[in-house]
């Protein structure tokens, strides 16, 4: 069955559309919501909404990159967030342990040996909590908020929560820190995610 999302998708761009305030868009031939199953058949493409539809998106994607950060604000936001990144991770090890000093007393040895599998697993749970708490929550992490910088999609737009995570995991692939530092300025955790980091300067 097609959903109303679907017939939309025709509605959106047909010459025939009308809008009504309380039902939203209609059809000006019937003077009621789409009905149809898979396609309209009294359907005609109005060329200047799709067209407007095309320039506004391209729009969105050259402002952003017009106003991609520079290699320079990159390498400071990289810098100042290893600084407060290693800080939260100081401050999380010590939260974990007053939770299992509460919890689970016993199972505080673990944390007593030269245990590196734990230790990088705690370094990664602590980084995917900053990067992606502070970047879907404020577009933003400490970092960003001194250089005046913030993460969008490439169109824009505030990013769900799914790509920030992305973007977080992302930053554990070896060497992706250098590789912003190319022509265009945009790193792996940048394309892979689809985000861009703006200058809001």
């Amino acid at each position: 069955m097609t959903t109303r999302d679907e017939q939309l998708r025709f509605c959106k761009i047909c010459k025939n559309q009308k809008f009504d305030f309380q039902q939203g868009i209609m059809c000006g031939l019937t003077d009621k919501p789409a009905d149809f199953q898979v396609s309209c058949p009294s359907f005609v493409q109005d060329s200047a909404i799709v067209l407007n539809e095309i320039t506004d998106e391209s729009y969105q994607e050259n402002h952003v990159s017009i106003k991609i950060a520079s290699q320079g604000k990159r390498f400071a936001n990289h810098l100042l967030d290893i600084i407060f990144y290693l800080i939260f991770t100081f401050l999380f090890g010590i939260f974990l342990g007053v939770v299992f000093a509460i919890l689970a007393p016993d199972l505080l040895t673990i944390f007593e040996e030269d245990n590196r599998l734990l230790n990088y697993l705690v370094t990664i749970i602590a980084g995917l909590i900053y990067y992606t708490g502070f970047e879907y929550l404020t577009g933003r992490t400490l970092a960003k908020f001194i250089t005046k910088t913030r993460v969008v999609t490439i169109k824009g737009q505030k990013p769900e929560f799914e790509t920030i995570f992305i973007r977080s995991l992302c930053r554990f692939i070896p060497f992706d820190a250098l590789s912003f530092l190319g022509q265009d300025g945009i790193g792996w955790h940048d394309t892979i995610s689809k985000t861009r980091v703006i200058d809001e300067s």
